[in-house]
This record gives structure tokens, C-alpha cells and sequence, in this order.
């Protein structure tokens, strides 16, 4: 618009001073480009004026017009002030459109949460991880998963920030308020119940946002607040609670299935014919989602003994193979088939809520975390599915063992029964004295004092002997792994012996995670003295996977570490405590083998 309307002057003025505009607009168009690297120098504003005066004096000679001269006069001094003064002004830092654009972000969360499930219901005793006023029990989700790499299911990676409205409102719909409190939850994300609409939680400037301060990903699977959530914060939730009957979601379809959610995986030919067959005879979206629950419920078995993980390999080995696996597994393979047959699937990871006594709102407990998968039915929403049977199967009970016995038959004979024949009076009675009735009673007493002490001094002697033999059987391989002859060797036995504490301590040696990501666990569970074992896992790490071998001295120096983390570990467990741990065979059992 400015070329144009100095295009229009110069064409129809044809004035001396008009043609100083375009050079005035080049002036203040540099000004604005140069702002970043400083005021433009004073080499500029001469060459300008040079340039101006060159222009303006031909025509002085001609005209002598006092009001040409003044018009002149103005546009030099404009031009000088445009370039001092803008030039300056934004000198400090140029506007760019695109910072105001918040790039996608990835929730740095750790391990995943569906593998988190056992280290949430292995807390003893379980504790509170948030409650509402909600009067109902419900099923919360703390976060969709909606990406598979292979070896984990994964949180969305395309968080932005957002306000409080996080879903579309049904104006024809009531709403339900509901009000939730963080208990020891340690989860990044807000838990929220399915048709939540608004969500408002405080964050101050200071901690990272303004406004409700939330990222909510594309698809709607988790409130990931700017701040992570701690004990006793405190948010409202805004609900649409809608009942789907089973006649609408018969005619229901299915969102467009995402193509990306196991991007770079490849199933195997088995498990693609298995999800096929699975589905061969459903005829709408809900029988194929359905087909391929009530398949897992009813032909494979729940075993909550079965290794923990999720990675393609295990999941393919339970599918084609075993057929045996954790609740893990069974939503994790949900998943799996129902993406090969179309369908548009996420793995929710949460909580099951009580109600509390008295109306009192409900709580939620960490021994209640549970998974499950969801398909997305588009208008209707995400349609939660159980492909989880409702109890680990058992072998039936062996007679005498809790059986009921037999209901015998009414032709059998009663048993003969023998009348109990009366003394008769003219024999002797030979029945003890009271005398003699004392010295038995003596004499049983001190026999069962007698056996009361040989049982107690059998009881030690074992007890002492079981004491001895675990901690013999503890420092011999303590000693082994510390005087391996190769580095590797000795960097590993380091970190397995402080993983040794850990398992004796309660936590599980989840064989599908990382060194760090065993460390991480310790930390949640014990605190502070589990950071001692960082160091010692990442030497441990570098001796398997490095072609350099660890130096003698990382050994030595993951050994002392090791020996830090032990006195942190029995000064904050407790001496009681850490004495149990050490006489303790979990370690023997379920530790990491050699």
C-alpha cells in the first residue's frame, strides 16, 4: 500500500519532495529488519541526507516556492527521526509471529505408565492417591496411551497448551461438578473421568504458565498440567456424563484409525491372522472391538506369575504360544489386534474408585491401578472394552481340599452302632487313686516342659542355621562379583548387589527395564538413598553395551557407591528394617542373576 500510494504521488505530483518517499520507506523498512543487530549506524542517516539534498537542490534553482522548501525540510528531519528512533527502539528485540506459537510437546514421564501398574499395587501398605466429591465409583483414566515403538506403549506426543475447555459441550446435556484432590499419586498427568468438558486447576505465572496452565494432546488422552501435580493440589472437573446403549453403538462407526500409533512396527504373519480369524464373523465395529475381548477373556488365562512387559516379542509369545500373561498384556495385545483389523485403539492407564461411607465422595488407592483399552466410535467418544478376565484361573480343588464331599445314597446300610457295656460291680476297681493321679500330672507337666525346650532349642539351631547359611550364601557372591577378573564383570556385580538391597526390600527386578529405569523405581519407593545407585548403573550399562570396558578405577568407585547406598539405605529404613532385608532370600530368588 505504501509503494502504491508513493507510486500515485510521484505520477501525478511530480513535486521534488515526493520523490524522497520511497527512499523514506526503504529507511524505516531496514530499520525494522536491522532491529535485532542494533540501532543502524550513522553512516546511514548522512548517506541519506546527501541523497535527499542531491535530489531537492536541482529543483531549488528552479523554484524558489517557500512551501516546496518547507515540504523538504519536514521530510528530511521525518526520515531522521524514523531511522534514530525506530532503529533504537526495536533494537532490544525484533517480533517474531512465530514465538507465539507453542511448539508440540512430549510428556517426559519416564517409564511408561501401563508399566507402571505393578509398582503402583505393589505399595504396602497402599496409600490414597486423590479422591472427589464424585458419589459414585467410577473408573478414572490417568492417561491414554496412544503410540506403540515395540517395546512400550507411549503417551501422545503432541501436547499443547490449552485452557480450561478441553472438550466439546452438548448445550442440551446437564453438567456434574466435580471437585478432586491428589493424594501420592507421582504421576505427571491430572486423573479424569471419561465426557470431561473443562478442567480448572491454578497455576501462578511463576510456576511455568498463565491461566489454567494445561497441555492436552489431540486426541483428548490426558490433562498434563504445566506444574506436575502434587500432594493436596486441588482441580474441578466439569462433566457430560452420557449413557451409550448398546442399540446405538451397534450402529455406531469407527473414527479413522491413526496410522501412525505402531509406525515402524511390523506384526508377525501369526498374529495378523489371528486378529482375521477373530473377527470373522462380526458384521459392525462393536462386534469386531467386542470379538476381540471376549477372545482374549475366554482363551487365555490370567497369571499374575507370568514376567511383566510388553515389548513385541512378548506380546507375540503371548498371543501365539503361552497364551498365559498378566493384565498388562492382555490390554497390550487388545491394543495390537485391534489396530491390525482398523480399528482406532488407546491403552488407558488409571484407577478404580470406592465410594466412601455416608456419601462422603469416593477415593481411589494405589493397590486399585488398572488398564484398558478403548476404541474410538467417533461422535459417541471412546468406547471403554475388557479383554481382561474377571479372575486369574485356578485348578479346580482336589477332594479333601476344600471340596464338598459326596452325597451318599439312600440304599446304603447304617452304620452299626455297639452299646457300651456297663462295669460290672464285683470286679476290683483298678482306677488310679488321687496319689497317683498327682504323680501323673507331675510328670506330664515335666514332660511337656521337656519337649517345649528341646522344640525351642531345634527352633534356633534351624532359625540360626538358616541365618547363616543366607548371609554365607550373600557374601560368597558378593565376594565373587567384586574379585571378577574382567572390569565388566565386576562394574555389573556392583550394581546387581545393590540391586540385591532393593529386591530384599520389597521392590521387584523387572527384567524388561533398563538399569536407570530400576534406579528410578528405587527412587520412588525408597527416596533418596536409591540416587546413590545412578552412577553405578550407568558404569553398569556402559560394560554391556560399550566396546570400551570399564577402567579399574569406575569399578572401584561403583563399589564405594555401592557401600554409600547400603548405610544411606539402613539409616533410612531402619535398623530393624535393613536386619530383616539382609537375612532375607527375595534376593536369592528374584534378583538379577549373574
Amino acid at each position: 500500500a505504501i509503494a502504491a500510494w508513493a507510486a500515485v504521488e510521484l505520477v501525478l505530483r511530480r513535486t521534488a519532495p515526493a520523490a524522497l518517499l520511497p527512499s523514506l520507506a526503504l529507511a524505516g523498512v531496514i530499520a525494522l529488519m536491522s532491529a535485532e543487530a542494533g540501532a543502524p549506524p550513522l553512516w546511514w542517516v548522512v548517506a541519506w541526507v546527501v541523497a535527499a539534498l542531491a535530489t531537492l537542490l536541482p529543483h531549488r534553482r528552479r523554484t524558489r516556492s517557500g512551501l516546496a522548501m518547507a515540504h523538504a525540510a519536514i521530510m528530511t528531519v521525518l526520515a531522521v527521526v524514523t531511522v534514530l528512533v525506530a532503529g533504537s527502539a526495536l533494537a532490544a528485540e525484533r517480533f517474531d509471529p512465530r514465538a507465539r506459537i507453542d511448539a508440540p510437546a512430549t510428556p517426559e514421564t519416564g517409564i511408561s505408565p501401563l508399566a507402571r501398574l505393578d509398582e503402583w499395587r505393589s505399595r504396602v501398605p497402599a496409600v490414597e492417591v486423590f479422591r472427589s466429591t464424585l458419589s459414585s465409583a467410577q473408573r478414572w483414566r490417568l492417561v491414554g496411551l496412544t503410540r506403540y515403538d515395540g517395546r512400550t506403549w507411549l503417551p501422545a506426543d503432541d501436547y499443547r497448551v490449552s485452557s480450561s475447555v478441553v472438550g466439546p459441550t452438548d448445550p442440551d446435556e446437564a453438567t456434574v461438578r466435580a471437585e478432586v484432590r491428589i493424594g501420592e499419586l507421582d504421576a505427571a498427568w491430572l486423573p479424569m473421568v471419561d465426557r470431561t468438558v473443562e478442567v480448572s486447576v491454578e497455576v501462578s505465572v511463576e510456576d511455568g504458565g498463565d491461566g489454567d496452565g494445561l497441555r492436552v494432546d489431540e486426541t483428548r488422552s490426558g490433562l498434563l498440567p504445566i506444574r506436575a501435580p502434587e500432594l493436596g493440589t486441588v482441580y474441578e472437573l466439569v462433566l457430560q456424563p452420557q449413557d451409550v446403549q448398546p442399540s446405538t453403538l451397534a450402529t455406531a462407526r469407527v473414527a479413522t484409525a491413526s496410522e501412525v500409533l505402531v509406525d515402524g512396527v511390523e506384526l508377525s504373519p501369526a498374529t495378523l491372522e489371528l486378529a482375521s480369524t477373530i473377527v470373522a464373523g462380526a458384521r459392525t465395529d462393536a462386534e469386531r472391538a467386542e470379538a476381540i475381548a471376549r477372545h482374549l477373556r475366554e482363551q487365555y488365562v490370567l497369571d499374575f506369575d507370568s514376567p511383566p512387559g510388553h515389548s513385541l516379542a512378548v506380546l507375540e509369545l503371548f498371543l501365539e504360544r503361552t497364551k498365559r500373561g498378566r493384565d498388562e498384556q492382555f490390554v497390550a495385545a487388545y491394543g495390537l489386534l485391534a489396530h491390525a483389523v482398523g480399528l482406532p485403539v488407546r491403552i488407558a492407564v488409571g484407577f478404580q474408585s470406592e465410594a466412601l461411607p455416608g456419601g462422603g465422595g469416593t477415593v481411589a488407592s494405589s493397590d486399585q491401578a488398572i488398564a484398558w483399552p478403548e476404541v474410538d466410535f467417533g461422535e459417541l467418544g471412546w468406547i471403554a472394552f475388557d479383554p481382561v478376565p474377571a479372575q486369574a484361573n485356578t485348578a479346580p480343588p482336589a477332594q479333601g481340599d476344600g471340596a464338598v464331599a459326596p452325597i451318599g445314597d439312600d440304599t446304603e446300610e447304617p452304620p452299626v452302632t455297639t452299646a457300651v457295656p456297663t462295669p460290672d460291680s464285683s470286679v476290683p476297681d483298678d482306677s488310679p487313686t488321687p496319689d497317683t493321679v498327682d504323680e501323673t500330672e507331675t510328670s506330664a507337666v515335666a514332660a511337656t516342659a521337656v519337649g517345649a525346650g528341646v522344640t525351642l532349642v531345634i527352633a534356633a539351631t534351624v532359625l540360626t542355621g538358616y541365618v547363616l547359611c543366607v548371609l554365607a550364601l550373600k557374601s560368597h557372591r558378593r565376594r565373587r562379583r567384586r574379585a571378577a577378573t574382567e572390569p565388566a564383570a565386576r562394574a555389573l556385580g556392583a550394581f546387581r548387589s545393590g540391586v540385591d538391597v532393593l529386591v530384599d526390600l520389597g521392590q521387584r527386578a523387572d527384567r524388561s527395564r533398563t538399569d536407570l529405569e530400576l534406579v528410578d523405581a528405587g527412587a520412588r519407593t525408597l527416596g533418596e538413598p536409591a540416587l546413590h545407585l545412578t552412577p553405578v548403573a550407568t558404569v553398569a550399562t556402559a560394560a554391556v553395551h560399550s566396546p570400551i570396558e570399564p577402567t579399574p578405577e569406575e569399578c572401584e568407585r561403583a563399589w564405594a557407591a555401592i557401600e554409600s547406598f547400603e548405610q544411606a539405605t539402613a539409616a533410612r529404613v531402619g535398623r530393624l528394617r535393613y536386619v530383616r532385608a539382609k537375612v532375607s532370600t527375595r534376593s536369592l530368588r528374584r534378583g538379577i542373576p549373574d
